[in-house]
């Protein structure tokens, strides 16, 4: 199993965006985490499409969209001919899931079902041989800096189990609160890939290379156990 390790850009420094992810990049990152908010499914706002136009020039990492809205099916169009590799959204907001999944698919993408805190994960199951990839959040969709929910870490057991009763070889990506303890915690669960945030990648306590160094250190750690 491939562990990755993302940026969710809503946590970086916003008027010095192009040198964090620059310094990202230089640290080792796998992935940038893209959060677009309609302030209607969640109650927030962050990103508008445009981002996407601006990330455009970074052309040697994965760009991953978290789509949080209401119809993503209809909100595809508005990214669908953008620079990004993979695109999430949320089985919560959606009623056509995988009409929806088939459309991200005939753009030439990755897709992926994100599964907010309070919904339990057999929602999904019927969804798997549909999709490239599972997205758990591990806090409640829509606001930075919360407190991890610990119910994760068996939420991302359970799906992992069932993921190899069929025999199905899926990445299951967290996003919310990844620290240290949590990453040990949901690698040694089943999750392969960590949206990293406040909490931990961009603690201000210490650098980006830092904590970089620090997450990378404890999944590798857990992982050769």
């Amino acid at each position: 199993m491939v562990y990755k390790l993302g940026a969710s850009l809503a946590c970086a420094d916003q008027l010095n965006l192009d040198s964090e992810i620059k310094l990202l990049i230089k640290c080792g990152i796998d992935f940038l985490h893209v959060d677009i908010m309609d302030g209607v499914y969640v109650n927030n706002y962050c990103f508008g499409t445009n981002i996407l136009d601006y990330l455009e020039q970074y052309k040697n990492i994965e760009i991953e969209v978290h789509m949080m809205v209401t119809e993503p099916f209809k909100k595809i169009d508005f990214i669908k001919d953008k620079h990004f590799h993979k695109l999430s959204f949320h089985v919560e907001a959606c009623n056509n899931p995988i009409q929806t999944l088939t459309k991200i698919k005939n753009i030439n993408k990755q897709c992926g079902i994100a599964i907010n805190a309070a919904t339990n994960e057999s929602v999904i199951s019927y969804l798997y041989d549909y999709i490239d990839y599972i997205l758990v959040m591990a806090v409640e969709a829509g606001y930075t800096g919360q407190d991890f929910i610990e119910s994760t870490v068996e939420k991302v057991r359970n799906i992992r189990k069932d993921l190899q009763k069929r025999k199905m070889d899926k990445n299951i990506y967290v996003d919310g609160h990844i620290d240290c303890r949590t990453v040990s915690l949901l690698s040694k669960a089943g999750a392969n890939a960590f949206v990293g945030g406040s909490s931990g990648l961009f603690r201000k306590d210490s650098t980006i290379l830092e904590n970089y160094g620090k997450l990378k250190k404890a999944i590798k750690t857990k992982n050769s156990l």
